[in-house]
């Protein structure tokens, strides 16, 4: 049975310590779980050894979260057997990294095959147009043209979305106002999205401090693109921004949130990885980028629910002066 939790194991196997301490191991974890954990002490107990590091990826709330998981045997002045100690390490960034990298090299490389083609490609299908245009009246020739170039530059734009991924550009930190970023940003999506209500509260508080405002900005547009996208479906769209400055951690937190439908609970995790995406027409990039833009920034981002639908975009950046 359970004898002590502390709080962090709680926060990671999502259990409650009032109502685990005290209960047999068996009745707090599913079945899949506890044939793993059964599994390790007859391993223990069969070959005599004291401690066992395994990693393992444990599902919790329809969640697969990856730890490394240290089991050591507890005893007394006797030493004999009287418990079991559990430690777990949250390995899902270690995780994500190894797969942000691989999937970066992945992007690169199909940059590279792809890009060379496209322009010859394009230029070709602009002579075309200009030399049999005036001698060609079947429209579906126009039509074909203009299709060939359009699906050229788009995928031109796959390509750069690639190669952005693949190869970041340095960060370029400069003391700014976040809040004059975000500002800007948002006025873009309020003056071309009227049937959207956007609800904006931006911390007046907010000191300078160093921080990319190109990439920055890149975040919030593609955030609140993200945003207004999702509201589409919504009898009255609703998009809130906000920002607050913690000043006795030193923390800028910001909140960009929306009544779509929402995301999910097996996605929030997976909204961050590369490809994975929601949109029948994603790349999967964008949030990659986000995502990496804001761990540059010794940030963290978190995709949430919002109240009482859509999704709640959370992020905490160290304010570095």
């Amino acid at each position: 049975q359970v004898t002590t939790m502390n709080r962090r194991a709680s926060e990671l196997l999502q259990a409650d310590p009032a109502f685990s301490i005290g209960k047999q191991v068996k009745l707090l974890l599913s079945e899949g779980n506890y044939k793993l954990f059964a599994g390790f002490v007859r391993l223990m107990r069969e070959n005599n050894i004291s401690s066992l590091e395994k990693e393992i990826k444990l599902e919790i709330n329809k969640e697969v979260i990856p730890l490394s998981i240290h089991i050591s045997i507890l005893k007394n002045e006797l030493q004999e057997e009287i418990g079991r100690i559990l430690v777990f390490d949250d390995m899902t960034l270690i995780v994500n990294a190894q797969r942000a990298a691989a999937w970066s090299e992945v992007a690169r490389r199909i940059a590279h095959e792809i890009k060379n083609p496209l322009t010859p490609i394009r230029l070709a299908a602009e002579r075309m147009h200009r030399k049999y245009s005036a001698s060609i009246s079947d429209k579906a020739f126009d039509e074909s043209i203009q299709m060939i170039v359009s699906q050229v530059d788009e995928m031109k734009n796959l390509v750069n979305e690639f190669s952005q991924f693949a190869r970041m550009p340095q960060l370029k930190l400069i003391p700014g106002n976040l809040n004059e970023i975000l500002s800007k940003a948002t006025k873009i999506y309020h003056d071309n999205n009227s049937q959207v209500a956007f609800q904006v509260k931006l911390d007046a508080a907010m000191p300078e401090f160093k921080f990319d405002p190109s990439q920055m900005n890149r975040v919030f547009i593609n955030l609140i693109d993200n945003a207004v996208m999702a509201t589409v479906e919504s009898e009255q769209p609703q998009i809130g921004i906000m920002t607050e400055y913690i000043a006795e951690h030193r923390i800028v937190k910001i909140t960009i949130s929306d009544n779509g439908m929402g995301i999910l609970v097996r996605d929030r995790v997976k909204v961050f990885q590369p490809y994975f995406s929601t949109k029948e027409k994603g790349t999967g990039l964008g949030l990659s980028i986000v995502k990496s833009i804001i761990e540059d920034h010794s940030g963290v981002i978190r995709a949430l629910p919002n109240e009482p639908t859509g999704t709640k975009m959370y992020i905490e950046l160290p304010v570095i002066t």
